[in-house]
């Protein structure tokens, strides 16, 4: 686990020793990602390097690392899980190893059948190949985008990064906004791959490789794509997917325990984490480190659920009672280390947990993409809810409900769900999905607030929701989220988090088998009506404590709404202040203005607005203005 950085040259325009000087910087930038080890070659070509931390073959494993033939090198980001079952295949063939580390694994794999071999691969990555005779480097990301990689290309160079700030280091990209990526963000709180809110820098999609020349030519190529048109008749039966389920989740469980540092697991008291340490603890001969963030306000607060889980696996449980006022003493460094505008707020928790988790652990599993794979969202709801609204003639919802929601405080779960199922009600299914995804400004909102009333129509949401058109609705929505919202906030999150504290995470269902798995048996047996997660629960009842079966989802809530109307309030309308405004050339002040006069004279609840307001401000007076 590392990152990496490295600077290619298509024409002399630097000398080696200002390229390594170059990636020194550049490495310096994410020490955080890997403060155990430092690495550079250079050549007259480019300049590779890498920052360690150091989870399997903690002596070996040092990079770059060389094949036998010393005429191919490796910078990897990472870990391989299936790589003992990898390099006795390749053994088998006569490769030869200098270490234990699972890097050397693609490096041998890459020699063996090129590209192909990632298929072959289970685990997040990102790396670069250099073949020093040939002089072309294979750059590539995992399937789902559990690692970074952003990128820069002209002329003269190719740059590469874990990290958009080592790229910018650099000086040598302009620090110019992507008014398209901008327009995104304000949107979706996020920026999505390929995009970055940097014009001429992208982010490598997932599954994807791409190979460049000494000229500059750069080729990409999809290595995988899911498997979704696979029909079998086995997989329409509901048995034989609880029986496949388990096997796959107890076997990329396993696989993704190897570590020669200590390991552990969140546990936020939810199903999907909860299973991931039941799985663990039947696999583990020792107590499994079990991480839990408590909460002062009842509502929100899982822990009690997260140690009657502890309590039936036996696990060395850790809690942390969240104390806002110490977590407001990160948010500095959280929101200065953000690379790009990112405004899902659940990103502090996640840090606060990390940071917690890492005084015991270096590495932790979590339960991520359940959701996304099983369909436990609340918004898989809104077809469901949005038919029932509809049937209430129109008289009673004119007359009673409507008017009875705005008497609700504006900041109720109950008139925040409502207003949602009201204002979706009449749109078609493709636009209420968007609309959910967009939980920052609308689009008739974004062409107020931006000054040149740029906004990008999305169109690479529909793209997603139209490849499956011969699937079923609820199939479709999973998609996008699985190529969209998974890969630009949930992994986007949990890797800015996770990495800030030094901490590895890894997600055993989003091992490919889980993946395919989920998306060949049929929707009914994930979700039917309001019952969500219907066969991910049913196969691992017995992990799990009759009481979660009857709680709330709860989820990472961080109050922001009220930090904004106190500690922050003085920074939020210095960020809307006209001369920072009219410096920016963005915004429209008069409607900023108005927006935060609704929102704390509660009026109107524009926390999520604001938010992604105040996170981009914070953003771009660091790095466009500083």
């Amino acid at each position: 686990m590392c990152g990496i950085n490295g600077v290619i040259q298509f024409r002399q325009k630097f000398s080696k020793e200002k390229m390594t000087y170059l990636v020194h910087d550049m490495n310096e930038k994410i020490i955080h990602r890997g403060p155990d080890a430092n690495g550079i070659f250079a050549d007259e070509n480019c300049a590779l390097g890498m920052r360690r931390l150091s989870i399997i073959d903690i002596q070996g494993g040092i990079q770059p690392i060389w094949n036998e033939s010393h005429d191919k090198l490796i910078v990897f980001n990472g870990e391989i899980y299936n790589y003992k079952i990898l390099r006795k295949q390749l053994e088998d063939k006569g490769h030869i190893f200098s270490t234990d580390s699972d890097t050397e694994i693609v490096l041998h794999g890459f020699e063996d059948c090129g590209i192909a071999f990632l298929k072959q691969m289970e685990g997040m990555f990102a790396f670069a190949i250099y073949d020093t005779l040939l002089k072309k480097w294979t750059i590539a990301r995992d399937r789902v985008g559990e690692k970074p990689l952003y990128y820069f290309k002209s002329k003269e160079l190719f740059i590469f990064a874990s990290e958009l700030k080592s790229i910018l280091s650099t000086e040598i990209v302009k620090r110019e906004i992507d008014m398209e990526a901008m327009s995104i963000y304000f949107q979706l709180t996020y920026i999505p791959a390929p995009k970055t809110i940097i014009k001429d820098v992208f982010k490598l999609p997932p599954a994807t490789a791409i190979i460049i020349d000494s000229n500059g030519n750069i080729y990409e190529e999809k290595y995988w794509e899911l498997d979704i048109d696979y029909e079998d008749t086995e997989y329409q039966d509901y048995n034989i997917c609880k029986k496949k389920l388990r096997e796959v989740l107890f076997t990329s469980v396993e696989q993704r325990m190897i570590s020669d540092v200590p390991l552990g697991a969140f546990l936020s008291g939810g199903f999907d984490s909860s299973i991931i340490v039941g799985i663990m603890a039947q696999i583990s001969k020792d107590p499994v480190d079990t991480f839990t963030i408590g909460f002062k306000e009842k509502k929100y607060d899982e822990s009690p659920l997260a140690k009657l889980v502890a309590e039936k696996h036996k696990t060395n449980h850790h809690v942390l009672m969240l104390d806002w006022d110490m977590v407001y003493e990160d948010l500095e460094k959280i929101l200065d280390n953000m690379d790009e505008p990112f405004a899902d707020s659940s990103l502090i928790a996640t840090y606060a947990v990390s940071k917690m988790t890492r005084k015991y652990v270096t590495v932790a599993l979590t339960g991520d993409a359940g959701d996304e794979l099983f369909a436990g969202y609340d918004k898989y709801l809104i077809s469901y809810y949005g038919e029932l609204y509809k049937r209430v003639p129109k008289i009673i919802r004119k007359m009673f409900i409507e008017p009875g929601i705005k008497v609700l405080p504006v900041d109720s779960n109950l008139s925040r769900k409502t207003y949602k199922v009201m204002n979706a009600a009449n749109l078609d299914i493709y636009q209420q999905r968007k609309q959910l995804m967009c939980l920052g400004f609308k689009d008739t909102e974004l062409k107020q607030l931006m000054k040149k009333g740029i906004v990008d129509p999305m169109s690479f949401i529909e793209d997603e929701y139209k490849y499956l058109k011969h699937r079923d609705e609820q199939l479709r929505t999973q998609y996008v989220d699985l190529n969209i919202v998974l890969e630009g906030d949930m992994l986007a999150k949990v890797d800015r988090a996770s990495m800030l504290a030094s901490l590895e995470t890894r997600v055993p269902l989003l091992d490919s088998r889980v993946i395919e798995l989920a998306f060949k048996m049929p929707t009914e047996f994930k979700i039917n009506k309001k019952d969500r997660k219907i066969i991910w629960k049913d196969t691992f009842k017995d992990l799990l404590p009759e009481e979660l079966f009857h709680a709330p989802k709860h989820g990472f809530r961080v109050p922001i709404g009220k930090w904004l109307e106190t500690s922050l309030k003085e920074q939020l309308y210095k960020y809307i202040n006209l001369d920072f405004i009219n410096e920016q050339r963005l915004f429209s002040g008069e409607y900023m203005r108005q927006l935060v006069d609704k929102h704390m004279n509660h009026k109107e609840n524009r926390c999520s607005e604001l938010w992604t307001l105040f996170v981009f401000q914070w953003w771009y007076k660091k790095n466009i203005m500083d």
